[in-house]
């Protein structure tokens, strides 16, 4: 698709939606610098803009946002879990902003916790067991507890939104932990 990271601060929230939302976009290729573009562009459109939509805009911009990150990561790769820490910022934000909605995929507070808690590199229990040495680990097992920390971050946020969520005694564990990683 030609132009498609033409004059992405130009669109407004209808024509973000419009333009993440063809058909060309599942095959559309980009470097990340691009794609990290069109994803803080549209992001911070929603964000602007997107109190008062209806339901039916809500799940129309939900669609175009999950079709533009898996575009995203098809063509550059999961860099690092970006594009999940773009998504899970996003819908954290939008629940403190806009609030719960179940029926809006943006707004439905489950996945932030579940994502998150779905790419821990470990378990708690070996998070729990390297935390407390964590300044002579090798390099390779810091980034896992750093990622660790950092997926819990966007949860934080809303943490209040999980009372009754199934997984909120692995997310406490999680959390409680958290403060003892680099």
């Amino acid at each position: 698709m030609s132009g498609l990271f033409d004059d992405l601060d130009r669109l407004d929230l209808g024509e973000h939606v419009r333009r993440w939302s063809a058909s060309e976009t599942r095959a559309a290729e980009g470097d990340v610098s691009q794609w990290m573009a069109a994803a803080q562009q549209f992001a911070a459109r929603l964000q602007a803009d997107g109190v008062g939509m209806s339901d039916e805009q809500w799940r129309a911009t939900s669609r175009a946002w999950a079709a533009l990150l898996a575009a995203a990561e098809r063509s550059t790769g999961a860099q690092s879990n970006e594009w999940l820490m773009r998504d899970l910022w996003l819908r954290a934000s939008l629940l403190k902003s806009v609030g719960p909605r179940l029926d809006v995929p943006l707004l439905d507070e489950g996945p932030v916790l579940e994502r998150a808690l779905n790419a821990m590199p470990m378990t708690s229990e070996a998070a729990a067991e390297l935390a407390p040495g964590w300044r002579e680990l090798e390099r390779a097992q810091i980034l896992e507890l750093r990622t660790t920390r950092r997926l819990l971050a966007p949860a934080r946020l809303v943490e209040s939104l999980f009372v009754d969520h199934p997984r909120r005694g692995e997310y406490e564990a999680w959390r409680e932990l958290a403060e003892r990683l680099p």
